[in-house]
């Protein structure tokens, strides 16, 4: 059998189909990009740093193959560069945060205990001296339609990035703190506290 030969080819963004990021529960999916990764593209891209996910993937839509292929390279970069990093991750079921929509429970993330709590006491275990806690879900029940998995990662990533955005507006620290969906698993990452 000969070996298969694989040409040059100039292959367009459209040309390819982005694997489905929401469950496989039949949502609808759509394309949500890390904090970290999209600001990176956005300044990559010349797009403005607050740039939405459907802004940058429409400007890579409609970037020539030059473009594209050096943003590929940075893409490596980046990844590569992030790989050699020290990162704290948790990673839970889009199950477990619905359940605890639905149910009303608290979901609360210690960066310093790096875990994530359900319950009525999830907040009254990290008010320890160093632990840095946030409210993924709050207490109020909350009435969903069919597409829950799909708004509950939207809802945990604007949680994010209003974290992020407090934290730096009183100089604090925010550790990067990151999340994206995949598969059926939402992680949660930032760098470890010192």
């Amino acid at each position: 059998m000969l070996p298969r030969v694989f040409g040059k080819q100039n292959l367009s963004l459209a040309d390819f189909s982005l694997p489905p990021i929401a469950p496989k529960t039949g949502t609808r999916s759509t394309c949500r990009l890390p904090i970290n990764l999209r600001g990176f593209l956005a300044a990559q891209l010349g797009c403005q740093p607050e740039a939405s996910d459907d802004t940058i993937l429409s400007f890579a839509a409609r970037a020539n193959q030059v473009t594209l292929n050096r943003l590929a390279r940075a893409i490596r970069r980046y990844s590569t560069a992030r790989a050699h990093e020290a990162w704290a991750e948790c990673s839970l079921t889009v199950t477990a945060f619905v359940q605890a929509h639905q149910q009303g429970r608290l979901a609360v993330l210690c960066l310093r205990c790096v875990r994530v709590d359900f319950g009525e006491n999830a907040s009254g275990e990290h008010q320890r001296n160093g632990c840095v806690p946030i409210t993924l879900v709050r207490t109020e029940a909350s009435q969903f339609s069919d597409t829950a998995a799909e708004d509950v990662p939207e809802k945990i990533q604007r949680l994010v990035e209003e974290f992020r955005a407090l934290r730096a507006a009183f100089g604090l620290p925010h550790f990067d703190l990151d999340c994206y969906v995949r598969g059926e698993q939402l992680t949660l990452m930032w760098r470890p506290l010192p």
